[in-house]
């Protein structure tokens, strides 16, 4: 028989674009599926087209709750699925038909915890890596094909065994998650196909922040990963390299004028004080390295001459 897989769709007010993700879940080329819709609190029409579409969907099941934000909405998606098998679409977005398909053949070849596709033509190379790896690629690569909750499928005994769930309250909740599943996982796929659409729609959270806000959450991400890895002496040093590229980030903004020059004297004076702590630190990068040593010389002169160059 089948993997039972679910999905979970959060609802906040996109009764312009609900629909349409739903029916590319009930289109899926792979049926056994429950597609568990989780109406936060919407005060337009979104509520309504959801149970409309459960009507005639057997395996939709739509749940109203009070507005909790998105990672409770998640949370709550994840209580109230029985798959074996996870998946996350944000409710303005939508799939292949093949999504399911694609990626659970992919588990099953591999043996892999999770498996992660392409979206909107930005494509991973096709890979299998162990868990470890994958920490890595979210927190030092940190492409968003890395970080983002929605274009995978994860065995869910991840988020139950691990204990894992979705930070209620905080925005760029994925940045703050991701890392903590991969770890998890012993194997995770990567195929290298475009499966996923998202939907960069104007008012979402990720148009309506500021680029300071958004350098905020990426520290504390690293710094919560340096609390979550302590007695993990090499994922620890992956979340101490997560840290120093925060803190390059907003001296790199600041160069730029997008965020206030306080910012770079505060990163350069961390860097400069940490600095040694990284010294045996195996995965600070060759461009990391060549930072520092610019930063160390003549008081971060030749540092800030060469960003600025480069970032113009």
């Amino acid at each position: 028989m089948k993997t039972k897989v679910s999905i979970v769709v959060p609802v906040y007010n996109v009764q312009d674009y609900v629909l349409r993700c739903l029916k590319s879940l009930q289109n899926q080329e792979y049926n056994n599926l429950e597609i568990i819709v989780v109406d936060d609190g919407s005060t337009d029409k979104s509520g309504k087209i959801c149970d409309e579409f459960a009507k005639n969907e057997d395996r939709a099941k739509v749940f109203h709750k009070k507005n909790g934000g998105l990672s409770d909405a998640r949370n709550y998606g994840i209580k109230k699925s029985s798959g074996e098998l996870i998946a996350f679409v944000d409710s303005d977005d939508y799939v292949s038909g093949s999504y399911i398909s694609e990626m659970i053949e992919l588990l099953n070849r591999d043996k892999s915890d999770v498996v992660v596709c392409g979206y909107n033509g930005e494509l991973p190379d096709e890979e299998v890596v162990g868990g470890e790896r994958a920490v890595y690629n979210c927190l030092i690569r940190q492409d968003n094909i890395d970080i983002v909750a929605w274009n995978k499928l994860y065995k869910k005994k991840l988020f139950v065994e691990g204990k894992i769930i979705f930070p209620k309250g905080k925005k760029y909740e994925d940045l703050l998650t991701i890392y903590k599943i991969m770890s998890k996982a012993k194997k995770v796929s990567y195929i290298n196909e475009s499966l996923y659409f998202y939907e960069n729609r104007e008012g979402s959270i990720i148009n309506t922040e500021s680029k300071e806000e958004k350098l905020k959450i990426r520290e504390q991400a690293a710094e919560e990963a340096i609390e979550y890895f302590k007695s993990d002496d090499d994922l620890g040093d992956m979340a101490e390299v997560s840290l120093m590229l925060a803190k390059y980030a907003y001296i790199d903004a600041a160069l730029k004028g997008d965020i206030d020059a306080a910012f770079y004297d505060e990163s350069m004076r961390w860097i400069r004080q940490n600095i040694d702590r990284f010294k045996k630190n195996k995965y600070l990068t060759r461009k990391l390295k060549l930072y520092n040593i610019l930063n160390m010389s003549s008081g971060g002169l030749l540092y800030k001459v060469f960003r600025k160059y480069i970032l113009q």
